[in-house]
């Protein structure tokens, strides 16, 4: 069995990274700014851009275990989790350049619905950050435990073992008890 992502699935995952903050810390703050031709045209530009490696992240990863390099079998609500998490990632970066692409033509077409669109692209950052900080968390929460997962993608800090702390251990009941929680609730068989 792998353990480990692939090379390109850890490229894409780490060179999208920039992209993100980038596309986060440039945004338009006023829709007077898409006036400018050179703006907008650069702002489709980066959204198409960023739409494309986001669907082409997606359609390369889709297939590959979501939990992969885990050196246990790892509960069911477990993963349902981590399922979730992802895809809710992939459903707000892939609404962000479509709600901005939607901007980008209602405001070069001077019709309505533009504080419709801009409402749908706010909540699409807003969950990208929770969803994302979700992630990151977590990741190093695993980290933390030694589940193997951080092995997969991350390239340096390497786990090396199991924390077998009583810390972890009484974390890990509770995780149970809300995994068994979702199983019963959400996991049909």
């Amino acid at each position: 069995m792998i353990n480990t992502h692939t090379f390109l699935a850890k490229l894409i995952h780490w060179t999208f990274i920039p992209l993100y903050a980038y596309g986060i810390f440039k945004q338009v703050d006023d829709l007077s700014q898409l006036e400018d031709p050179s703006l907008l045209n650069f702002e489709i530009l980066f959204a198409t851009v960023f739409l494309v490696i986001v669907l082409l992240r997606y359609f390369y990863m889709k297939d590959t275990p979501t939990l992969l390099g885990a050196h246990d079998e790892l509960p069911k609500g477990h993963l349902f989790i981590a399922k979730m998490v992802h895809r809710l990632v992939y459903f707000s970066l892939i609404m962000l350049p479509t709600t901005g692409l939607l901007i980008a033509g209602l405001v070069s077409l001077e019709t309505g619905g533009v504080e419709i669109a801009i409402s749908i692209h706010e909540f699409s950052a807003d969950l990208s950050y929770v969803v994302i900080a979700l992630h990151v968390g977590a990741t190093f929460y695993s980290r933390f435990k030694g589940e193997g997962l951080w092995n997969a993608m991350v390239p340096i800090w390497k786990e090396t073992e199991k924390n077998n702390s009583n810390l972890v251990s009484k974390l890990e009941v509770i995780e149970k008890k809300v995994y068994k929680e979702i199983e019963d609730k959400f996991i049909k068989e």
